[in-house]
């Protein structure tokens, strides 16, 4: 039987429970993760088509971001071993130009990712996984220093207006549904403005804004912005 999506603020998850280890979490459901976000998400395809230079991309997990393209050297980077593991098999497959690094998003090697050294930049379904405020800021801040100046950058979050979310806000915990046992990721839910702001304070311009979309599932659950340096 498989359990039910279980959806629950950070607070009463942890008044009866262990804080969940995100890095064990997102290791352990790495190979359903890989099958369950096989599809390209059709902004991210437009985004990088005819695209050139270095991309970085932040939080890549299974690798599905990345697009065919011999004029791009793209750089993924994930804190799991286990999705970078996904990305190398799945690049591999789709000969891809890539580098892959296992390292936290907010804080990035400075001697590897250095200032102004991408012409583009993605950070899709990351931004919201990561679990404190100062994280979320630091990695927006090191999206901010490794981007060319002019660059521009595909990020995302959860649309905290889906129905899943009514009467949430900020930390939460979503159940992953796998047999047996529930893995609690964690997730931060922006407020609408506060994301402009917050994208606004590191210094980035809001080029678009799309929400609610209807193209895909994931188009339609997250808010995703074109942002530029």
């Amino acid at each position: 039987m498989t359990i039910p999506i279980k959806i629950i603020s950070r607070m009463q998850y942890l008044e009866n429970n262990a804080k969940p280890n995100q890095e064990q979490i997102w290791d352990v459901i790495a190979k359903p993760w890989r099958t369950y976000v096989q599809k390209k998400i059709p902004l991210v395809v437009e985004f990088l088509k005819n695209k050139r230079g270095k991309i970085i991309d932040l939080g890549c997990g299974s690798g599905r971001n990345m697009i065919k393209n011999k004029e791009i050297e793209y750089y993924g980077l994930d804190f799991s071993k286990k999705q970078i593991e996904n990305a190398a098999l799945l690049t591999a497959v789709e000969d891809i130009n890539v580098l892959l690094f296992q390292s936290a998003v907010d804080k990035l090697d400075k001697d590897t990712f250095k200032d102004e050294m991408f012409d583009h930049g993605l950070f899709m379904a990351t931004l919201h996984c990561l679990e404190t405020e100062q994280e979320r800021l630091n990695s927006l801040k090191e999206l901010y220093r490794i981007l060319k100046n002019g660059a521009q950058a595909m990020i995302s979050v959860w649309s905290s207006d889906d129905k899943r979310f009514k009467g949430l806000k900020g930390d939460i915990y979503m159940s992953w549904r796998e047999e047996n046992v529930p893995y609690m990721r964690s997730y931060y839910l922006y407020d609408k403005q506060e994301l402009i702001d917050l994208l606004k304070s590191v210094g980035f311009e809001i080029l678009q804004f799309y929400e609610s979309l209807t193209d895909d599932r994931f188009s339609r659950k997250n808010w995703i912005l074109r942002i530029k340096k």
